[in-house]
C-alpha cells in the first residue's frame, strides 16, 4: 500500500458511511468548483484543489511522497512536534518506519482550515434523523460560522514543517474514521438489545476501546436522563467534526430522538437536552476515537494487507473480528 492508496481509501471508506447520498456530494463538489471559478486570480493559485475532488476537509497528505510504500505507521489521535520526535527515535533504534498518520486536525497543515468541509455534513445528519432542513442549517449555520471565525491558523505551519524536517510521509484522516464509531457502537447495540440508559452502558462496555479507556479511569457518563430511563430511539455523533450545540437539543426531541450519545457533551449540552426530555450519554472521547480508527485500519488491512501501527498519543490498536 502507498501513501497515495491509503489516502484514496480513507476517501472511499469515508463516502460508504456517509449519511449523505452520492448526488449530494456530488452537488456539494460542483458548488466548490463555483466558488473556485468566482475566486479574483490572484487568489486561484492558494486554492486547495483537493476540495474538488475529496470531500473531506479533514482527509489530506500532508507529506510525501505519495508513492512511498506504507508498511509500518506511527499513529496516533493527535499528532504533534513529540511524535515526530518519537518517530525520528525509532527510526534511529532501526524501526522501519514510513508514515505518521493523525486522527485529528491540530497542526495537521491546511485541513484544519476548511471548516465548512469538516462541519457542514452535520446539517445531512440532522435531516436523516427527521429534522427539517431549514431548522437544522437555522441552528447549526451559525455555529458552524463560530468555528470559522474562531480558527486559530498559528499551528497550521507544525505538521508540515516537521514532516519536511524528519524527511517523513504525513497523512491526516478524521471523518472517515469518526464514521465507523457509529458502526461499532450500533453492531454493540444490535447484539444486546439494551433498554435503558444503563443497559447502554454495559453495551459499551462490551467494546475493547471502551473496556481500555475504563482501565484508565474514563467511563461513559449519563449526563441527563436516569439510569433506567428508557434508551429509546439513538442518535450517535459521529461525524461532524466538533460537538453539537446546546440549541440542537430541542431539534432532536421534536424528532423523536429520545438519547443522544455524543463525545465531549458539556454541561450546557446535558441542561438543554434535560429541559426537552431528551437523554445523553457522554462517550469517552479516547475511546470512541479509537473504536472507529480501529474498524477503519481492519477494513484498509482487508483491501491491501497487514499494516504494522505503531500507535502512541491515546490511541491502542485493536484488531475486531
Amino acid at each position: 500500500m502507498t501513501v497515495r492508496d491509503l489516502y484514496e481509501a480513507a476517501i472511499e471508506l469515508g463516502i460508504a458511511l456517509d449519511p449523505r447520498s452520492r448526488a449530494t456530494l456530488d452537488a456539494e463538489l460542483a458548488r466548490r468548483k463555483v466558488e473556485f471559478d468566482a475566486l479574483p486570480d490572484w487568489k486561484k493559485p492558494y486554492f486547495d484543489h483537493e476540495r474538488l475532488r475529496n470531500p473531506y476537509g479533514d482527509v489530506r497528505i500532508v507529506n510525501g511522497p505519495e508513492d512511498a510504500e506504507v508498511f509500518t505507521a506511527l499513529a496516533g489521535i493527535n499528532i504533534g512536534t513529540d511524535e515526530f520526535l518519537i518517530a525520528d527515535r525509532l527510526k534511529e533504534k532501526g524501526v522501519p518506519l514510513d508514515a505518521i498518520i493523525a486522527h485529528h486536525t491540530s497542526g495537521t497543515g491546511i485541513g484544519r482550515s476548511h471548516i465548512d468541509d469538516i462541519t457542514l455534513i452535520n446539517i445531512d445528519i440532522f435531516v436523516r434523523e427527521g429534522v427539517p432542513r431549514k431548522a437544522a442549517e437555522k441552528v447549526l449555520l451559525p455555529w458552524i460560522d463560530e468555528w470559522r471565525t474562531g480558527y486559530d491558523d498559528m499551528p497550521h505551519r507544525m505538521g508540515p514543517d516537521m514532516a519536511r524536517l524528519f524527511e517523513i510521509p504525513f497523512v491526516q484522516i478524521h471523518t472517515p474514521q469518526d464514521l465507523y464509531i457509529g458502526v461499532g457502537i450500533k453492531q454493540a447495540f444490535a447484539e444486546l438489545q439494551p433498554q435503558t440508559l444503563a443497559d447502554a452502558e454495559e453495551a459499551l462496555m462490551t467494546v475493547p476501546e471502551f473496556q481500555g479507556a475504563a482501565r484508565h479511569g474514563a467511563y461513559s457518563q449519563i449526563l441527563a436522563g436516569e439510569p433506567d430511563t428508557p434508551l429509546g430511539r439513538y442518535l450517535i455523533q459521529d461525524a461532524g467534526g466538533w460537538l453539537w450545540p446546546p440549541e440542537a437539543q430541542p431539534l432532536f426531541a421534536k424528532a423523536g430522538i429520545n438519547t443522544v450519545l455524543q463525545i465531549g457533551a458539556s454541561a450546557a449540552v446535558a441542561k438543554a437536552a434535560a429541559e426537552v426530555g431528551v437523554s445523553v450519554v457522554r462517550l469517552p472521547h479516547a475511546a470512541a476515537d479509537n473504536l472507529g480508527i480501529n474498524l477503519f485500519y481492519d477494513e484498509v488491512e482487508r483491501r491491501y494487507g497487514p499494516l504494522n501501527i505503531i500507535p502512541c498519543n491515546y490511541f491502542e490498536r485493536i484488531r475486531h473480528p
